[in-house]
């Protein structure tokens, strides 16, 4: 039997104005006039047989039929693009990423020829900013963040990540093959200002006696890890902000204990979401993260 389908230019009306919940920016996405966003709601009501918005002060609002709509409509017109877009043009664009200095530098940067082998069409501009942005009000396509011990609304889960110490070559005092932890306590440690668990991680490493460890100044990520490559002491780093550190033997892991602390997370502006290049540098992010956490493709954005 045929489908039994409302016209899809109804259904991209209505689909557009849940969404953004507003006629007249439905009418702004879609390029019509408010007018035309209007007749083709008020059409699919008049075949469907129910109201699908209902009026208020500040303009329109889903009743519980026209919610439970859009709850099958946006998925199912995402679809529709995905199909259509796997089959037509490569991903293409601009993509806007805002993110932290130490991440961008440590982490990002470095993966950043991979997404160019993957996608030459896609330009990804970064914004380096110290400060915990909301992307949509800055009008960013993504956020990418290291954070510890909170929820931020909006940012995702990449995956959770741990802290190590790690020094520079020879470093170290070693006693039986391994480095002398008491040894190690007695400094000089290099103390960064997110990481300050020298003390956890010594009672985590058996040491029973633990001096006061803590210091007046800690520094940044970069100054520590910087500190710690040039000799300066050991430093408690985040394993995966000291990866190129550590591949070129610039740094040594002291010890297998670890700390979990914190996690790399992702923000997805909405109104962005649903381009092809923003959702390319999704998966790719996605993707470079597959050796920490099983995640094997993003959900739908709007899902």
């Amino acid at each position: 039997m045929p489908r039994n389908l409302p016209p899809l230019n109804a259904l991209r009306a209505f689909e557009a104005a849940g969404r953004l919940g507003s006629f007249t920016r439905a009418a702004e996405e879609l390029n019509v006039s408010h007018s035309a966003i209007s007749r083709h709601v008020r059409g699919l009501e008049d075949r469907l047989n129910v109201h699908l918005f209902r009026t208020q002060n500040t303009g329109v609002a889903l009743t519980d039929q026209g919610r439970a709509f859009l709850a099958d409509v946006t998925p199912a017109l995402d679809r529709i693009a995905y199909a259509t877009e796997a089959l037509t043009v490569p991903p293409t664009g601009t993509v806007t990423l805002t993110t932290e200095n130490t991440v961008a530098q440590k982490w990002l940067i470095p993966r950043l020829a991979n997404l160019k082998a993957r996608h030459p069409e896609v330009d990804l501009r970064l914004s380096v900013t110290s400060q915990l942005m909301d992307i949509e009000a800055h009008d960013f396509d993504l956020g990418l963040r290291y954070l510890h011990n909170r929820s931020v609304e909006g940012y995702h889960l990449l995956f959770q990540s741990a802290v190590r110490a790690y020094a520079a070559p020879g470093f170290a005092e070693v006693s039986n093959g391994t480095p002398d932890i008491a040894a190690l306590a007695s400094g000089p440690l290099i103390e960064e200002a997110t990481f300050r668990l020298w003390p956890e991680w010594f009672a985590l490493a058996g040491l029973k006696e633990i001096p006061d460890l803590t210091q007046p100044h800690p520094l940044s990520a970069l100054l520590a890890i910087q500190s710690a490559v040039s000799g300066l002491g050991a430093v408690l780093m985040d394993k995966n902000l000291c990866e190129l550190e550590r591949t070129s033997g610039a740094l040594v892991e002291l010890s297998e204990v670890e700390i979990p602390f914190g996690g790399y997370y992702l923000a997805i502006n909405a109104r962005a979401g649903r381009r092809k290049a923003v959702r390319a540098v999704c998966q790719w992010l996605l993707d470079e993260c597959a050796e920490h956490r099983g995640i094997e493709q993003l959900a739908s954005p709007g899902s």
